[in-house]
């Protein structure tokens, strides 16, 4: 044996070691469920291999590259972020797109701290990629909209559509209820739209459309999307009626200043990723690996998962959509999203699924998603239950109010009607 050889196998060898020793840290920033989704990362049942063990350390470890001719490199590369190198990068993007992606120092500064804080989120984002920038980009160029928004969701929840913020958001673009309303998307006790990756893209392809139309400014439009139009008003009167955005930004909400900065940074990283030692990991089977099929309901998950290869969790992570596990009915058809290898077999054995222990399925009854109402002056109850599509005495009920007496910021809970929102 060659003494090159022996050192390639004993090098071979600490790798695999440390592959137990070191281990991998939780993802602890707008993850998926790993539980629910390790069946459907990309897996290969193939002989052991160095190339397959040192592609895993590295990405355990963060390597510059998964190149298996660089088994000698570890640790960290060179990470010192060159202004002037940025700036070329960043002029090739501006050239390439609708959206101002000019070099400046407050990008920077965000380009900065997701290298050094975030650069595992972001390999888990590229992972989470194929599943969700296909779609992305068909519907953004049908809309005719920049295609660089495509990294929106990252900023927004990092490409998870069970993601949910403090304020009611939800889904991959992170739409507030009334606000999904507006753009048409369904909520209800067994349906949440904004969860679904084809309607809510749809919808907020329409709503930045809107937003764009209004300020002539992406930056601005952004802007809106994350603070609304309200608050990016008073910024612009603030401001003395300027109508760039880094000149609005010192007067905006103080959370919502670094949002256009992080989506720069988003931008950027996500086109140089290589450039600074950040690979996918995690990956999820790509768009065009699924298939759709038009199913009427009920249907629930469990009885999917009897007749087919697919567990109720891998159901659940491919139709966000449905709230209850279970596709409700009769007299709709609604789109299931299943593996292509799965698409036959469910065609084969749909009729036989419904003989699965049907005495378990619900009668479905839709109620919408509860909301908040905050009275405001001059509001009565009256005026109140009309606009919701509700009656007076069912917004009493839901209070507890004995009497139709109420006062200005008083919280209302009301369940009101879809079809009036």
């Amino acid at each position: 044996m060659s003494p090159r050889l022996s050192n390639l196998i004993v090098t071979c060898l600490f790798f695999t070691i440390n592959l137990v020793v070191f281990g991998q840290e939780d993802i602890r920033e707008g993850s998926l469920n790993e539980t629910d989704t390790a069946r459907l990362v990309q897996k290969k049942v193939a002989p052991f291999s160095w190339e397959e063990e040192w592609s895993i350390w590295c990405d355990s470890q963060t390597c510059v590259s998964s190149d298996t001719g660089l088994w000698n490199i570890m640790g960290e590369p060179d990470l010192e972020l060159d202004t002037a190198v940025m700036k070329s990068r960043m002029a090739i993007l501006d050239m390439s797109s609708e959206l101002d992606l000019q070099w400046n120092s407050v990008a920077h500064k965000r380009v900065a701290l997701y290298v050094s804080k975030r650069k595992r989120g972001l390999s888990t984002m590229l992972g989470r990629a194929p599943a969700f920038f296909p779609l992305f980009e068909e519907m953004l160029d049908r809309a005719e909209l920049p295609l660089a928004l495509k990294y929106l969701p990252i900023v927004e929840s990092a490409l998870n559509p069970e993601a949910r913020s403090p304020a009611g958001a939800r889904g991959l673009w992170q739409f507030m209820y009334y606000t999904a309303k507006a753009e048409g998307l369904r909520i209800d006790s067994y349906i949440d739209e904004r969860k679904d990756p084809k309607r809510s893209t749809e919808a907020a392809c329409n709503h930045l459309k809107k937003l764009y139309e209004i300020y002539d400014d992406w930056y601005l439009a952004l802007a809106a999307y994350n603070a609304g139009g309200g608050n990016v008003n008073k910024a612009i009167r603030r401001s003395g009626g300027k109508t760039n955005y880094w000149e609005v930004r010192p007067f905006l909400p103080r959370e919502t200043r670094n949002y256009v900065p992080n989506f720069l940074a988003v931008v950027y990283l996500m086109e140089y990723h290589a450039e600074y030692g950040i690979v996918p990991r995690n990956i999820l089977p790509g768009y065009i690996e699924m298939d759709s099929v038009h199913v009427e309901g009920p249907l629930r998950f469990d009885q999917i998962a009897e007749l087919t290869v697919l567990s109720e969790s891998e159901l659940a992570v491919l139709n966000p959509m449905f709230r209850q596990k279970i596709i409700p009915g009769p007299g709709e058809k609604w789109v299931v999203r299943i593996p292509n290898e799965s698409v036959a077999v469910f065609i084969e054995r749909e009729a036989d699924m419904r003989l699965i222990n049907p005495e378990l399925t619900p009668e479905i009854q839709y109620e919408p998603e509860p909301i908040f109402y905050r009275v405001k002056s001059g509001d009565v109850l009256g005026t109140i239950a009309e606009r919701h599509g509700v009656s007076v005495r069912k917004i009493k009920d839901w209070n507890g109010l004995n009497s139709s007496n109420i006062r200005i910021g008083q919280r209302l809970i009301i369940h009101g009607d879809p079809t009036k929102l």
